[in-house]
């Protein structure tokens, strides 16, 4: 029983933790019963940028190479974003980079990444050829075996196509078979002015 309330199903949500206050959790039972309490909630504020086992750092530049600075934005606007992946040591990994576009964006090119039209991008210096890149409606996501200590870098093509205030999530940079490896880059806030 909870809360004096004997339990009607295996499963119970209790809602808003904001308006709760202590709840007594009985075993009306003679047996032994095992019990399991999980929470889940979206922080406040976005966490900051950090890392256990990499540094993931993004950048947005004009097609001509210029630093673009994407919290404000004309409706059109091409861009180039620069996804520079760090180790914080030794060890490596198969890694997913996944950058999660905020409402409003669009990828542009899906070509750039698998090296298919970069005439025009010389600015850009060498970039890592990934395994497997998807571009989605609502994400850049690569597949990257990395071995090294030294950083790499992936790009794609975008376009700010519809006016409004957006959310800026974080990328991410993840090892595939050991998750606590790790890293992300900071949240923000886009605008995209007609």
């Amino acid at each position: 029983a909870i809360a004096g309330a004997p339990l009607t199903a295996p499963a119970m949500a209790l809602g808003d933790p904001a308006g709760l206050g202590p709840l007594a959790l009985e075993n009306r039972g003679a047996a032994p019963v095992e019990v399991t309490l999980g929470a889940t909630a979206a922080p406040v504020e976005p966490p900051p940028a950090g890392g256990t086992a990499y540094t993931i750092r993004r950048s947005y530049f004009t097609p001509e190479g210029l630093p673009v600075d994407p919290s404000r934005l004309a409706q059109g606007s091409r861009l180039v974003a620069v996804l520079e992946v760090a180790p914080l040591g030794e060890g490596g990994g198969r890694l997913i980079v996944t950058d999660p576009l905020p409402a409003g964006f669009e990828i542009d090119n899906p070509n750039l990444v698998s090296a298919g039209e970069i005439a025009g991008l010389d600015w850009l210096g060498g970039l890592e050829g990934a395994e497997m890149a998807e571009f989605r409606q609502d994400r850049f996501s690569a597949a990257v075996t990395w071995d090294s200590a030294d950083p790499f870098r992936l790009a794609y093509r975008l376009r700010a196509v519809t006016p409004g205030q957006f959310s800026h999530p974080a990328a991410t940079v993840e090892d595939m078979y050991r998750p606590e490896r790790r890293g992300w880059t900071g949240a923000g806030n886009v605008e995209i002015t007609r």
